[in-house]
């Protein structure tokens, strides 16, 4: 079981504040989530993640066996402001998506290129 300690909650949090995102820790998320980002009308941001987890639980779902455990963490937050950074907010879904089979890829897609974004960021993950 992976347990966030102060010392990296309070190093993701400043990750998080230097991307322009507030970071929520929680126990509990929704079914297979581990980590999901919020954005309003207005532009603000937050992430919402959970203080613990399984990693085998996040390799069942979402492989990315890649990730060493104690990096998922990091990694759940590159992920999340990907999203942000790479548009997702912004692009709405094509209009010749018709069936759910459809939709799944979309989201598939988009979910592996936010993965790409966040692991070429692990290694530097403070924005430029």
């Amino acid at each position: 079981m992976l347990k966030l300690c102060k010392e990296e909650r309070t190093w993701l949090e400043a990750l998080a504040q230097s991307w322009g995102v507030k970071l929520v820790f929680r126990e509990y998320l929704g079914a297979d989530m581990f980590a999901r980002v919020t954005i309003t009308s207005d532009g603000e941001a937050w992430v919402e993640m959970l203080q613990s987890f399984d990693p085998e639980d996040y390799y069942s779902r979402w492989g990315n066996r890649d990730i060493a455990p104690g990096e998922l963490f990091r990694f759940l937050l590159l992920h999340e402001i990907a999203h942000l950074k790479l548009g997702h907010d912004r692009e709405s879904i094509p209009k010749d998506i018709r069936t759910k089979e459809d939709w799944q890829r979309i989201i598939r897609e988009r979910e592996a290129r936010a993965d790409q974004w966040a692991k070429r960021r692990l290694r530097d993950p403070w924005p430029k």
